[in-house]
């Protein structure tokens, strides 16, 4: 019985520490997976327009900060992501870098200010 119990914790102990890798990896999927692929893999460059998306920034709900979305398509799918930027205007055209295996995984390549 007490081998039972042991066992029963030790998985208890696996699955615990494989739920905290996957949150860290969730929470830092920027960092530590798309910019990896998208510096070591190859990518392809789409002109894209900034859309009416508007995103929330941090803190928001209290001060209306906001960046607009842009998009493009690839394969007659349409992707989009953050501008990252509050001073892109609607309409407003950029070059994207995208991965062509994974197109959701995207940046601004270049932009009014980048250049």
């Amino acid at each position: 019985m007490n081998k039972r119990i042991i066992q029963k914790k030790d998985k208890f102990i696996i699955f615990k520490r494989i739920l905290v890798v996957l949150i860290l990896l969730f929470f830092s999927k920027e960092l530590m997976i798309y910019q990896p692929i998208l510096n070591l893999f190859e990518t392809q460059k789409v002109i894209a327009k900034i859309i009416n998306e508007k995103n929330g920034m941090r803190k928001s709900h209290l001060t209306g900060d906001f960046v607009y979305s842009y998009s493009f398509e690839y394969q007659g799918k349409e992707y989009k992501n953050e501008s990252d930027n509050e001073n892109f205007l609607i309409g407003e055209e950029l070059t994207v870098e995208f991965n062509p295996t994974f197109p959701f995984i995207n940046r601004i390549y270049k932009s009014r200010f980048t250049e």
